[in-house]
């Protein structure tokens, strides 16, 4: 009887509601200041991993071993801190996903810290890893911890700490509306009266601390984009199909990667992330900038100065290092390295579609770009209004709204009849079968 009129209390007449809103407000602010903390660290220690690099290009013959070894042994030390709390590896997002679905229990609020100072070691040390994976799962901890602490009912806490993943995703990329919609359309798939003003006042109150702390400019700087002649439409709705192929095909390369790493059991796991660590080393030895969460590579795209050739090579190397960086299951989001590979595939796109037309007719690198990134982000998430959403607020362009739902109907459509599994459903099912509910 209790525990029925404690569940009467959080229901969704007005007091309840309002209990909630106010935890989301609180779970928002914390989530805004964390999440803050983590982007400066990330943009500080990037830095710092050029100048490191740079600096052993000092030692032409043997300066190689100096980006190889802060990848070994930032990465094996990345995996070694998941170990007590395994539910911290990865993105998070099929852990925040299955909560929401009553598959799984809320993790430690030991998840917290693990993600940050493990995502920044795995991303510092040049794995090519996405920010939002750990503050989507670092928000949703602290709501559910929050939750528990006030003694919420399970359906309160479940949408809690949805609300504040999609707060820490609206956090990671200064997108708000973004965010919010991350939690509707790919963890909650619905839309209920509670889960939706405590998702709204959470990424808002994220964003607004976010912001006080880092500033409100958007993510990319992008110059003003023009949806082009109507006959574009169907350039991009090519563009999209071939991602949302290509985005069914990326989902598999990651999930084999997990695979093969799973099934060299006989070394720990640390000595394996450890080898991961070292290859993209290797890499970062040869490509500075190639490694880590790409984002100055997407905005040297997104600004337009970069030739078709460069652009296939940064697509090859990072087709394969993002799914090798997931591999080591170490902190790190999906997201990031995927608008990259995205960005590069629009461009090289655009300049296929130019080598083919009048010059006076040519099309936007940049803008087939910004919708490669979209159209990628479905085809892998397969959350087309959330990226959609996301890439506009991250871009701060809206031109392009007409191109995206082209680009995103072809990879939604063609991801869906070749029947392609969404990269979450794909990592939530294999976290239930490593981790059965507890």
């Amino acid at each position: 009887m209790p525990e029925k009129q404690s569940e009467a209390e959080w229901n969704d007449q007005l007091p309840g509601i309002i209990r909630a809103c106010i935890v989301a407000v609180i779970g928002g602010a914390l989530i805004g200041v964390i999440g803050a903390a983590f982007r400066a660290s990330l943009s500080w220690l990037g830095q710092r991993h050029l100048e490191f690099v740079d600096w052993a290009h000092g030692w032409p013959l043997l300066g190689w071993i100096f980006p190889v070894a802060l990848g070994t042994v930032g990465v094996a030390i990345a995996r070694l801190m998941i170990r007590p709390h395994p539910l911290a590896s990865g993105s998070g997002v099929q852990h925040v996903e299955a909560i929401m679905r009553d598959q799984a229990e809320p993790g430690s609020l030991w998840i917290v810290p693990i993600k940050f100072f493990g995502g920044l070691l795995a991303i510092g040390s040049g794995l090519a890893l996405g920010r939002e994976g750990p503050t989507i799962q670092m928000g949703a901890t602290i709501g559910a911890a929050l939750s528990k602490s006030l003694k919420c009912p399970r359906i309160v806490m479940q949408e809690l700490q949805a609300a504040l993943g999609g707060a820490g995703l609206a956090v990671a990329f200064n997108a708000p509306v973004g965010g919010a919609l991350f939690v509707f359309e790919e963890v909650a798939r619905s839309f209920r009266l509670r889960l939706t003003l405590v998702t709204l006042i959470g990424s808002g109150t994220a964003i607004a601390v976010m912001r006080m702390i880092l500033g409100s400019t958007s993510d990319f700087l992008v110059k003003p984009q023009e949806a082009g002649a109507p006959w574009t439409l169907g350039a991009f709705l090519i563009l999209g199909c071939l991602l949302g192929l290509l985005g069914v095909l990326y989902n598999k390369i990651t999930v084999s990667g997990l695979e093969v790493f799973a099934r060299c059991s006989r070394w720990p796991v640390e000595v394996r992330a450890g080898i991961v660590g070292a290859i993209v080393g290797l890499v970062a030895w040869f490509f500075p900038r190639f490694v880590g969460g790409g984002d100055g590579l997407s905005q040297e795209i997104l600004s337009g100065g970069m030739a078709l050739g460069p652009l296939i090579i940064i697509l090859v190397v990072r087709w394969f290092l993002g799914p090798l960086s997931y591999s080591a299951g170490t902190p790190g989001g999906l997201f990031s390295p995927l608008l990259l590979v995205g960005a590069c595939f629009g461009a090289i796109f655009a300049g296929l579609v130019n080598a083919m037309i009048p010059e006076q007719a040519s099309v936007s690198a940049v803008a087939f770009a910004i919708v490669g990134m979209t159209a990628f982000f479905t085809g892998v998430v397969r959350a087309p209004v959330t990226g959609i959403v996301l890439i506009a607020e991250m871009t701060a362009t809206t031109a392009l709204m007409v191109p995206m739902l082209v680009a995103c109907f072809g990879a939604m459509l063609t991801a869906s009849i070749v029947r392609g599994e969404p990269i979450y459903d794909t990592l939530r099912r294999r976290m239930l079968e490593s981790f059965p509910r507890y």
